[in-house]
This record gives C-alpha cells, sequence and structure tokens, in this order.
C-alpha cells in the first residue's frame, strides 16, 4: 500500500508541474482582432481640425486651460487578408487597398490615439510599426512629447525608424508608390536599401534615444521629401539639439557625414573636373575608414579627423582623355582638396547650430576627462565649447578601379 500511494503522489506531482504550461494562451488575442499599426505621421493641426477632435480623454470642454498644440496623428492600419504575400504581391485583388489611413486629432501622441481608438472596434496594436513620420514643423518645435510617448510604449520596438519629413508627414502615408502596394513598407524598403547602399546610416528609433541622452552627442534622423509621382527623396540629415529640429544637411553631406564616422559601405558619387582639362569623371567611393583625434591647446578643444576613401572611377566625358598615374594622381589630389573643404563646410555648419552630431564631445569624455570634469561637465556646457573648437580635417582618396575599356 505505501508504494501504492508514493506512485500516486509521483503521478500527481508530474501533472502539477504540467499544469502552469498549460496557460500559455489564456490572455491570447487573435490577429483579426487587433488593429495592426503598420506606420504613424504626427503633423500640425490647424483651427479647423479642432472641430473634429472626439474629446475622449478630457474630462470638461472647456479646453482653454490646455497650453499645448493640437497635433494630427495620421496611421496606416493593416487590413487583414490584404497584405500583399511573397514578392510578387499576389494574394488579393489590385483594386483592394491594403491599408485603412485614418487620422485622429489631440494634444498629445496618447490623447490622438485613445480618439482615434474611439473610432476603431479593434484594440490598436504597435509591434509591427516600422516607421514613424515627423513633420518638420513639429520636428523644430520639438519632439519631447513624441520620444516620451515611444519610449513607454512596450510594444514598440527600438529598431523601428523614425524620420523627419520636409513637407506634411501625412502625405507620405497616402503615397502610391508603383513598387509596392504597401506605402509603409515602401518606405521601410527605401530607407533599408539606403542603409545598404552606403548612403544612409542605420540611425533608427534606438541609436537616436543614444544619441540624444549622450552628454556629449546630439541625435540625427534621416530627412525625407516626398515628390510628386509618390517617389520618396533621401533629401539629408534633420540634426536636433535636445528634442528640437535646428537644422538639415544635403543629400551629399549624408556621405561626408559617413566618411568621417566611419560607416560602411560607401555609396555616394561625386562629379569632379579633371585639372587642366575640360573631362569631368565621376568617383563612388565604395569604402571609408576614420580616425578621430581629440586634443586641448591652449585651453581649447582641437580635433583631427583623418578619413581615408577609397573608390572607383565610374565616368568621364572624354574618351580621348588618357588614364595615366599622373592624371590619377592629380584627380585624387582634386578630390581630397574639394572633400576637405566640403567635409569642414558641414562641421562649421553644425558648430554655428552648436549641435554636435560627430560625437566629438564623447572623444573629450573618454580621453580627456579631467578636462571634462574641470570644465564642461554637462551637455549644455559642451554646446557652447562645440561653437569654438576648432578641427583639422585630412581627407586621402585612393582610385581602385578604373573600368575595363583600354586605351
Amino acid at each position: 500500500m505505501i508504494q501504492v500511494w508514493r506512485n500516486r503522489i509521483k503521478r500527481i506531482f508530474v501533472f502539477l508541474c504540467f499544469v502552469p504550461l498549460l496557460t500559455g494562451c489564456w490572455d491570447r488575442l487573435e490577429i483579426e482582432d487587433r488593429a495592426v499599426v503598420l506606420a504613424i505621421a504626427i503633423d500640425e493641426a490647424t483651427s479647423e481640425d479642432k472641430n473634429e477632435s472626439s474629446n475622449a480623454t478630457q474630462m470638461t470642454k472647456n479646453d482653454s486651460n490646455i497650453k499645448r498644440p493640437l497635433i494630427k496623428i495620421t496611421v496606416q492600419i493593416a487590413v487583414p487578408g490584404r497584405i500583399p504575400l511573397g514578392a510578387g504581391g499576389t494574394g488579393t485583388p489590385s483594386n483592394q487597398k491594403p491599408v485603412w489611413v485614418l487620422s485622429s486629432f489631440g494634444y498629445t501622441i496618447e490623447d490622438s490615439l485613445m480618439n482615434l481608438q474611439q473610432q476603431l472596434a479593434d484594440r490598436l496594436f504597435y509591434g509591427h510599426l516600422r516607421v514613424i513620420v515627423v513633420s518638420e514643423a513639429i520636428a523644430r518645435k520639438g519632439i519631447q512629447n513624441e520620444k516620451d510617448f515611444f519610449r513607454r510604449q512596450p510594444q514598440v520596438r527600438r529598431t523601428v525608424w523614425m524620420v523627419v519629413s520636409k513637407g506634411k508627414a501625412s502625405e507620405l502615408m497616402k503615397a502610391t508608390p508603383q513598387l509596392e502596394r504597401v506605402p509603409s513598407l515602401y518606405l521601410l524598403a527605401t530607407l533599408e536599401h539606403a542603409t545598404d547602399m552606403g548612403r544612409l546610416p542605420n540611425y533608427f528609433l534606438g541609436v537616436f534615444y543614444s544619441a540624444s541622452s549622450a552628454k556629449g552627442q546630439e541625435g540625427a534622423l534621416p530627412y525625407l521629401e516626398l515628390k510628386k509621382a509618390s517617389n520618396i527623396e533621401i533629401a539629408g540629415l534633420a540634426y536636433f539639439k535636445g528634442d528640437k529640429m535646428v537644422g538639415a544637411t544635403t543629400a551629399l553631406q549624408i556621405g561626408h557625414f559617413m566618411a568621417m564616422k566611419q560607416i560602411n559601405p560607401g555609396g555616394y558619387s561625386v562629379l569632379e573636373q579633371i585639372p587642366e582639362s575640360d573631362t569631368t569623371v565621376v568617383f563612388q567611393s565604395t569604402h571609408r575608414r576614420a580616425k578621430i583625434i581629440t586634443n586641448i591647446v591652449n585651453g581649447k578643444v582641437h580635433a583631427t579627423i583623418v578619413s581615408q576613401i577609397e573608390g572607383d572611377l565610374r565616368e568621364k566625358t572624354d574618351e580621348n582623355w588618357l588614364i595615366t598615374r599622373e592624371t590619377i594622381k592629380k584627380l585624387e589630389q582634386k578630390i581630397e582638396k574639394d572633400g576637405e573643404q566640403g567635409f569642414l563646410k558641414l562641421v562649421q555648419q553644425t558648430q554655428k547650430d552648436a549641435c554636435d552630431i560627430f560625437g566629438f564631445g564623447e572623444y573629450v569624455r573618454a580621453f580627456q576627462p579631467s578636462f571634462w570634469n574641470r570644465e564642461v561637465k554637462n551637455k549644455e556646457q559642451w554646446s557652447n565649447l562645440y561653437k569654438t573648437m576648432t578641427v583639422d580635417i585630412k581627407v586621402q582618396i585612393k582610385i581602385r578601379r578604373i573600368g575595363t575599356k583600354t586605351q
């Protein structure tokens, strides 16, 4: 009898061990019962938009005490069963839209989304959010609320792309690109492919958080512009001082920034005039190496940037122009000189805005800690010192390939 009871107790114990494993789906929510948000756009609201707000979060109708301006949220929600399957985009008729574009208004991001939730039967789900678009008007006024909301939201991944739109952010949500039926996925592909081709640094939301939180660096985001044919142009980098956008680079200056930060692969091309000739050539960078050294000279910060760029000669306008070692050397020197001027111009532009997107301050913190603790101490003081620091730039160009045609 004792052995029988022991066996029963063992069986009961094994059964109790498996019971917690059977409760894994108790709080499940079917995907068809979720409103899957793929992209969010944030714009300023107009005076007419104030009447459209549902006021789902306000205890009284009198909102005169609220000092924040009204914002407009535009979201792309995936329609179940209509997202194209596979590379061919099959799985749903072409006349059916795969996403539902909705707008809502509020004084904060949460306020706007709660007002939007009042219009939906399904719960908003941000686990598949891929792109956040902020209009330039909002970015220049400050995105502190936007950063706080997405940082607190556990469903939002750090790998989400946040970008700044030159015009209205909602226009990117309504774009109809020809290469992709889902606008948000086309926008995502534009950013990811640009990163793979060396035309954009991989500065997604988590990187922007880290740069903005650093004491000796500021954050930057991709700066996009919507063209007439619904194609999206990467117009530059929007750089921030704290939570406010203070300026933007040009498209070519993205390459300058990546060269100074040693972000590979290289992908930008420059059009150069051959010295003592009417021939022009196109040089495309393929690989970048860089080194940043900071020193304290006469009580001021001095930085030295050495950038080594390898690339190919992609095109020349005159077939009769003879490619020799001497002409290649002159061309390399010409690109080096122009590159140093372009790099210095970008640094001076950010110095004027007191916005250190290169992270020179982090180098000072790491290699001159006593100077930082004595003279700098905080991010605000570094912004002031960054405006007056001196910079030397040395660019080294090496042309590796010149083409297969023989003379």
